[in-house]
């Protein structure tokens, strides 16, 4: 019933968003569907979250070794000041 009513919709893009929906002429962005428009920017948020997980997956490589190497620092820094305590407790 839905698809009925909307099979005939034609979607008026404003000019804010064109950038969005791409370069495209007055003409055709006003004859276009609003399947076409759904379909077209789901697509561009599949690509932009795509290229967002990369980018996240690369910082986190990048940072790796600098993460890896402030945690073993921070180790022996926490190791010696237990045993500082420690000594300070015990009275040693």
């Amino acid at each position: 019933m839905l698809k009925q009513r909307t099979a005939g919709a034609l979607a008026s893009v404003p000019d804010r968003f064109s950038q969005h929906v791409g370069p495209i002429s007055m003409k055709d962005r006003e004859s276009l569907s609003l399947n076409d428009v759904v379909t077209y920017l789901s697509k561009e948020i599949a690509d932009r979250q795509q290229t967002l997980r990369e980018e996240l997956a690369r910082g986190y490589q990048e940072m790796a070794a600098f993460n890896l190497n402030m945690a073993e620092e921070m180790l022996m820094i926490e190791t010696e000041a237990e045993h500082a305590l420690l000594r300070q407790v015990s009275g040693v």
